[in-house]
């Protein structure tokens, strides 16, 4: 250990945590197997420390400040302690002892508010950084968490995707015993579905269950807050009551903060009452009219017009009819032209499910908000044996193409929000994988959003992580998309780990993955620079043969694009990055399924440095290093002569630069 703030990195686990936060550019004595680089996280809250790795856990760390929501919840005058009152002291007591404590309660339920609040109190009396942790690991474990002084950290370890090592728990009280030493503590969320077994039986002692903050006072407090304290009187009114009796969550207990908020007066809150309750009794008189009556449709062809109508509303009159058919044939209805012709008429259905023609196009009642997204809520909640067939479904309209890419759009964006809403990854993962070809874009544009969500933002950084590791084709081409598009413009360090990752799967030299690559160096040269360059400075040389290959194939991506080969070689002028590069090039030449690319792109650079007076000696230098060993020369006859049997110039001074060096250098290295 360098000094009681910062841990020299091993070769499994390539964690820096510096002392300071670190500058883009790396200091000169920063340990050789990590790249440092400081950027934005979510919401604009900027990432302390960030290592880009192929192999090994890691984690980042994102700082908890004024801009914070839960930093903003917890202050003092705003916040409001738990329905059991003792539970938040009883966890201080905990951390102060333990330096841990496991807050283990519903996502929802205000918790990670709670966990700022107790390390706001430490920090009181201790000067302590707040900072969240983001882990990407392959398995929970405690070796790449940061030990560092004087410093409060929050983990998330909210659903899980797989049962930790049966040591997890034991480590992590040891882990929070070695930060008390150090003055710095470190709050766990849980949820009690994941908090079981082992592992609760291990952190027994340092974890605390919570409830929820009273809603009617959490409620008062936000409005307060929020400078609406002449609307505090409202909350005694009678049409609230039948939500204090339920005492909802405290997520839910902002929402209808937020409801009020926008209010215009007291004589709107029979509409809120009816919004925050998801329109529950319009919704159900919607589903339960009586049917089949004077030629008009079924009960059943009227819901599923009502759910159809919800899923693509404001779109196409005849696509709603044909997802609502679609639903009817997945149910076993019989919908030939036969039957079709003998139902009810279009029109006659989108009446009974009240869904109002404008133009072509179809509309949920407009007067009552956010309706449709309530319809597809209660349709989820209400038939919870049904999802499976209720998420093909949808997914099958989207991905439709006789349906317009408009009114796909439309069903993918409302799938996307009943996911966010209801936390729900299986629909998520059914829109990723459900949408390929030209739908893709649909895809990757629901998953951008769905990356920067708060609640579902580190499950899909997840999932895009474990698919940059597959072998399947359509996903790494929608983890490139989602990596080279708006997302991985502003988290470039999350990108570009999991670009590696699935270069080491897909062709070498895809386009796709060159054009990720190249917009990338647009946007942080710098951190693209650093980042290939320690990816082959770690794993050019391994005889593992998955890391070699996502390094490879990563380097060929960069030197691929004119942005990305100007880069290499502005950064060979530093002889440790010369010496990398020319190794990935001799290794890619050496490789009987890059032949053919890597030959491509030679013959690219040629053309662009051959008349460039600037920059024609440091390419023809670097490419004489790459092909001083003669072994390396067999493809070399295609570069040199052109059809015609024409000599290029630029190939055959290459040639003479590689055979003097190796007269000079190589045969000495051989003896």
């Amino acid at each position: 250990m360098s000094n009681e703030n910062s841990e020299v990195p091993d070769s499994d686990n390539d964690v820096t945590e510096p002392a300071q936060p670190p500058a883009q550019e790396a200091p000169a004595d920063a340990p050789p197997s990590n790249t440092e680089y400081r950027q934005y996280g979510d919401n604009n809250v900027q990432a302390h420390n960030y290592a880009v790795h192929l192999n090994g856990d890691y984690v980042q760390d994102l700082p908890i400040d004024g801009r914070d929501s839960a930093y903003q919840a917890s202050e003092d005058g705003r916040f409001v302690e738990p329905r059991e009152p003792n539970r938040l002291p009883d966890a201080a007591k905990i951390l102060e002892e333990h330096g841990i404590v496991v807050l283990c309660a519903p996502a929802g339920s205000g918790r990670r508010t709670a966990a700022v609040r107790l390390l706001r109190r430490a920090a009181a009396l201790q000067g302590l950084e707040l900072f969240d942790l983001e882990p990407e690991w392959s398995k929970p474990g405690t070796q790449c968490l940061p030990k560092r002084s004087t410093t409060g950290f929050v983990l998330d370890l909210s659903d899980l995707p797989d049962e930790p090592p049966a040591r997890f728990g034991p480590d992590l009280v040891l882990h929070g015993a070695a930060l008390r030493e150090r003055g710095s503590f470190l709050v766990v969320l849980a949820t009690p579905g994941d908090w079981q077994g082992a592992l609760a039986d291990a952190t027994g002692d340092v974890t605390v269950r919570l409830e929820s903050p009273g809603a009617r006072r959490l409620v008062e407090a936000e409005l307060i807050a929020r400078s609406h304290s002449d609307r505090v009187a409202w909350l005694v009114d009678e049409k609230l009551s039948p939500i204090w009796e339920t005492n909802p969550s405290a997520c839910e207990a902002f929402r209808l903060a937020g409801l009020l908020g926008t209010a215009k007066d007291r004589e709107q809150l029979k509409e809120i009452v009816d919004r925050f309750g998801d329109w529950h009794t319009t919704v159900e008189k919607l589903l339960n009219k009586r049917g089949a009556v004077d030629g008009g449709p079924s009960l059943l062809s009227t819901r599923v017009t009502v759910w159809a109508g919800a899923l693509l509303d404001g779109g196409r009159r005849a696509s709603v009819i044909r997802a609502s058919d679609d639903l009817l044939v997945s149910l076993g209805q019989a919908r030939r032209p036969a039957d079709v012709l003998a139902d009810a008429t279009s029109s006659r259905r989108l009446m009974a499910a009240e869904i109002v023609p404008v133009g072509d196009r179809a509309l949920h009642d407009r007067s009552r908000q956010g309706l449709p997204a309530a319809i597809l809520r209660h349709l989820w909640n209400e038939f919870p044996t049904q999802h499976d067939l209720l998420t093909a479904w949808a997914v099958g309209v989207a991905a439709n193409r006789s349906i317009p890419e408009d009114d796909a759009r439309l069903a993918s964006e409302a799938l996307l929000r009943l996911a966010v809403r209801r936390h729900d990854r299986y629909v998520l993962d059914a829109l990723a994988t459900g949408l390929t070809g030209p739908r893709r874009t649909l895809a990757v544009e629901a998953l951008t959003k769905a990356a920067t969500d708060v609640e579902l933002g580190r499950y899909v950084r997840d999932r895009l992580l474990t698919w940059a590791e597959s072998s399947n084709a359509e996903k790494l081409d929608l983890v490139v998309d989602v990596c080279g598009g708006p997302w991985g413009l502003e988290q470039p360090a999350l990108a570009l780990t999991r670009l590696g990752k699935a270069a080491g799967g897909m062709d070498f030299a895809a386009g796709k993955l060159i054009d990720a690559f190249r917009k990338l160096v647009r946007q942080t040269p710098g951190l693209v620079d650093k980042t290939v360059a320690q990816w082959l400075k770690k794993h050019g040389t391994e005889a593992g043969e998955k890391a070699l290959r996502r390094a490879l194939g990563a380097f060929l991506a960069l030197v691929s694009s004119d942005e990305g080969t100007d880069l290499v070689l502005d950064s060979a002028r530093e002889a440790d990055n010369r010496d990398h590069f020319v190794l990935a090039w001799q290794s890619l030449l050496s490789t009987d399924e890059a032949m053919a690319p890597v030959l491509d792109q030679l013959t690219r650079w040629q053309k662009r440095f051959e008349y460039d007076e600037d920059r024609r000696d440091a390419a023809i230098t670097l490419l004489a290093e790459v092909f001083a060993p003669p072994r390396l020369r067999g493809p070399f006859d295609r570069l040199l002569v052109e059809e015609g049997a024409v000599v290029q110039p630029f190939w055959r001074d290459v040639l003479g630069h590689a055979m003097r060096r190796y007269d000079r250098v190589g045969k000495m290295s051989e003896a």
